[in-house]
């Protein structure tokens, strides 16, 4: 299969991904009690009231015409509409947001990776050893804790207790240590066991054992047949992981004060301001199929065989 018929491919399954979230978070949205008006009149408006603003909103029209306007304007001009709470542009205030998320989570997921695969192979390197059983030990503490846990964990010790950094904020380097390592610490336990377990299985290859046989330089075996070949489920973890981080991150954004899209969507869902929590939800999608055909691409260079069962 040719490269344009790929990108073809996921090209349409990732529009009709984006239309059965968007119909399906619209559809949920709109069940959902209350709306943006009970926030924006407060509690002693009357009726009356509500049902003015509701109409000046276009809320009081029926949700399929209002569900394919708004795709209309997705689809053809890329407009996500205004914020119901603050008339700002939707497209604009995700874009601001989604910068410091993005800073977040590729940080973390690259400290995560190097700190992830270096514990999968040395624990693989070491296996039924005294190091294997502390790295294993290691891993499932990570695996075990939870991330918010995790983060108040972090903020009691090196904020509260010895001070050396800050609890909340974004306004330097030393605001970002906390939650990069509150994603990654979990993100790397994950990257290290699965390291580990596909580094072992990879060992015990047929052709690992003739590449020996022949003679093969060692680090030309394990560059060329085992890390080649062990890191491709790794890949496709990281990939899933990062795009977990950049759409799921809202607990750490919002224990930390972070400015990012996941406080902002919380913060949405909270004002009922539903513009802002579509336009996540779009994004969101929209993030896990282009992470879904880089991770395609880069399986298709590390594993010959891949290229072979496409063509």
């Amino acid at each position: 299969m040719t490269f344009a018929k790929r990108l073809f491919r996921r090209a349409a399954g990732g529009l009709a991904a984006l239309l059965v979230a968007s119909f399906l978070a619209f559809m949920i949205l709109e069940a959902s009690p209350g709306d943006v008006t009970d926030i924006l009149v407060g509690d002693s408006a009357t009726q009356a009231e509500k049902d003015a603003v509701r109409q000046e909103m276009g809320l009081d029209r029926p949700v399929i015409p209002r569900y394919f306007e708004f795709m209309e304007n997705l689809l053809l001009h890329g407009d996500l509409g205004r914020s119901a709470v603050n008339n700002r542009p939707v497209t604009e205030l995700i874009a601001q947001r989604f910068v410091n998320t993005f800073l977040l989570a590729i940080s973390a997921t690259l400290l995560a990776l190097v700190v992830g695969v270096q514990f999968g192979l040395h624990a693989a390197l070491h296996s039924r050893t005294w190091l294997d059983t502390l790295l294993s030990v290691a891993m499932a503490a990570g695996l075990s804790t939870p991330v918010f846990g995790l983060a108040i964990l972090l903020t009691q010790v090196f904020s509260v207790q010895l001070g050396w950094l800050p609890a909340i904020g974004a306004g330097s380097i030393r605001h970002f240590v906390l939650p990069v390592l509150s994603l990654a610490v979990p993100t790397a336990a994950v990257i290290a066991r699965l390291t580990r377990s596909s580094l072992l299985e990879t060992l015990q290859m047929q052709y690992v054992t003739t590449a020996h046989g022949k003679g093969v330089p060692r680090n030309l075996v394990w560059r060329r047949h085992i890390l080649r070949n062990s890191l491709v489920p790794v890949i496709s973890l990281v990939g899933v992981q990062f795009g977990h981080l950049l759409a799921g991150a809202f607990i750490v954004e919002t224990i930390f004060a972070w400015p990012g899209l996941g406080r902002l969507t919380v913060q949405a869902i909270f004002d009922q301001d539903y513009p802002v929590v579509l336009g996540s939800v779009i994004l969101a999608v929209v993030i896990f199929q282009v992470l879904n055909l880089i991770v395609d691409l880069i399986h298709s260079l590390l594993d010959p065989r891949i290229r072979t069962a496409e063509a």
